[in-house]
């Protein structure tokens, strides 16, 4: 079994700032950072945290070599990294004082993903490897519909929310990855128990997971309902929180361990990821994780 993580590359540029600019406002930044990042990128680190092979596909222009070479140093495959005539895609983000974040996306090269590289891409993975997907490069629902004829199993984390999202065919993904915001969006319902409905009576073979900030986090198939309890930390920079949780709980899920014990490892991932600055680089060892005896 292999993982292909067909995702974003980005160059982020942090700026601190005492809290989010407001409209009409002018700051000054503590701080200016350049880093590697993307949710695809930053996933694809989680994944190779606990996973063994890590293959990353997506595009990078001129501009985004470093990327490339980021990922090769955290032992993922970047044979399926090609560079594109358009510039690299950014993120500006701002950090304030509580660790909150608000991030503008430059699509860049990340949407010069044509058909003929993603048939290439996938020519080389077969029935029953993964593929995780974000929601931030272009040919997503041709992505999905090639890897499910494939019988490859789809890993679905639909961030950001937009209106593509409507031609992606969710029978077709076998585990979801949402936040709560996610989840209302897609299901257009506010309560938790009546999201949950909504998923298990539209597509019965779904895995979900729902991430609750300071509550927690679920898991729900038509059989099962299992809850974690998140973990009191001190939070620095929730940037790469959520990627991170993905990357471990995706990676530890295919390995048929038991659901709880993912849940909850992924949780003290996350937990651990927001007491550092940074996206990618504050994603933590997995024996950081395994050492780590946080609060709920």
């Amino acid at each position: 079994m292999k993982i292909i993580n067909f995702g974003s590359l980005n160059i982020d540029i942090f700026f601190r700032v005492n809290h989010i600019v407001r409209p009409g406002e002018t700051i000054s930044a503590q701080s200016i950072e350049r880093r590697a990042g993307g949710k695809g990128l930053n996933q694809s680190v989680a994944l190779a945290k606990t996973f063994d092979k890590v293959y990353h596909a997506g595009s990078i222009g001129m501009d985004g070599s470093f990327l490339k070479e980021y990922l090769a140093g955290e032992g993922i495959d970047t044979s399926y990294i090609r560079q594109s005539a358009a510039a690299t895609g950014n993120a500006i983000i701002q950090v304030d004082d509580k660790g909150e974040n608000s991030i503008v996306l430059y699509k860049g090269a990340n949407f010069d993903n044509d058909k003929d590289f993603i048939d290439e891409v996938l020519a080389n993975f077969d029935k029953d490897d993964i593929l995780v997907l974000q929601n931030e490069i272009n040919n997503m629902a041709y992505i999905i519909d090639n890897a499910y004829q494939k019988g490859m199993k789809i890993v679905l984390n639909p961030s950001p929310i937009t209106d593509e999202l409507k031609d992606f065919d969710l029978n077709k993904i076998d585990l979801l990855l949402v936040n709560e915001t996610e989840a209302c969006a897609i299901s257009e319902c506010e309560d938790i128990e009546k999201i949950i409905a909504f998923f298990r009576k539209n597509y019965e073979n779904l895995k979900l997971v729902i991430t609750l900030g300071s509550r927690g986090s679920i898991f729900v198939d038509k059989d099962n309902k299992i809850s974690q309890e998140a973990y009191k930390v001190e939070a620095v920079d929730s940037t790469g929180a959520g990627d991170t949780f993905t990357g471990f709980f995706v990676a530890e899920f295919y390995k048929n361990k038991n659901i709880k014990k993912c849940l909850e490892l992924a949780t003290k991932a996350s937990a651990l990821s927001v007491t550092k600055k940074g996206a990618s680089i504050s994603i933590p060892s997995l024996e950081e994780v395994e050492k780590f005896n946080g609060e709920n």
